[in-house]
């Protein structure tokens, strides 16, 4: 039998932003396409990595998408106001793994969550490399702990 699967809710991320829907962003089903989620779950990860550097994308050092996962509970139609939340689960030397839920304004569940994993690339070479100490300090400060 397989296990129960565990919702993501509010408490479990550190910062939110507002999300626009909009009426293409509906499929034919009358519901946001999943291609959206996983637009506002990069959106939530790009945002935080901007504060750390603003200079992004300009830099010799960038992050990159190595993996993306999304964990969907229900639909959302437009029109709605969406939140995302955003938290760093885990820090490694080369990478980050960034959580996002994804949720209707007000609500407490999760309509849907996952994550995605970063690796530091050097534009010249086009090889993983270790995250840049002043990226490290915030991702590491940004760390959400387990409750």
């Amino acid at each position: 039998m397989p296990k129960p699967q565990l919702i993501e809710t509010r408490a479990r991320y550190s910062s939110f932003s507002i999300v626009t829907t909009r009426f293409k962003d509906n499929d034919i089903y009358r519901h946001v396409n999943n291609a959206v989620y996983n637009v506002w779950m990069d959106t939530a990860v790009t945002e935080f990595f901007l504060q750390l550097e603003p200079e992004l994308p300009e830099t010799a050092l960038v992050p990159v998408g190595a993996e993306t996962h999304l964990n969907f509970h229900r639909s959302i139609s437009h029109p709605a106001e969406v939140e995302t939340g955003f938290r760093v689960e885990h820090v490694g030397n080369r990478f980050v793994r960034c959580g996002v839920g994804i949720f209707v304004r007000g609500e407490t569940e999760a309509s849907a969550w996952g994550h995605m994993v970063h690796v530091w690339v050097s534009r010249e070479t086009n090889q993983a490399v270790s995250i840049p100490d002043k990226v490290r300090r915030g991702l590491e400060s940004a760390v959400m702990q387990e409750t």
